[in-house]
């Protein structure tokens, strides 16, 4: 299991759009959702939202299996109906599609 950390900043005027499109992605296109997620090795998502010198950034975090990576590399590919329509709400939303961060440091208090 591993930690994936992707971010990147919204169009401008598109947080309501972005808020609009998790809440129907948590709603009524729940269980579309849950699948996708299992089909790139994505166990868990949180996602925060920031401003910061007028610009809103969204940070998301996802648990993942080890070779989640390496299956988000055939999203591009995807002609799933669901993955081209997820795809297609990111790309409106999104200034940049995010490309995972690299973790500078870790630090555990048992250590």
């Amino acid at each position: 299991m591993k930690t994936l950390l992707f971010a990147t900043f919204l169009k401008p005027g598109m947080l309501n759009a972005y808020k609009q499109f998790t809440a129907e992605i948590t709603g009524p296109r729940k269980a579309e959702y849950k699948e996708l997620l299992k089909r790139y090795g994505l166990k868990t998502v949180k996602v925060w939202h920031e401003n910061l010198a007028g610009k809103d950034y969204v940070m998301i975090v996802h648990d993942a299996e080890d070779d989640a990576l390496e299956r988000l590399k055939n999203w591009i590919s995807s002609t799933h109906p669901f993955d081209l329509w997820f795809g297609d709400h990111l790309n409106k939303c999104y200034e940049k599609f995010p490309e995972p961060s690299h973790l500078l440091f870790k630090f555990d208090l048992g250590n």
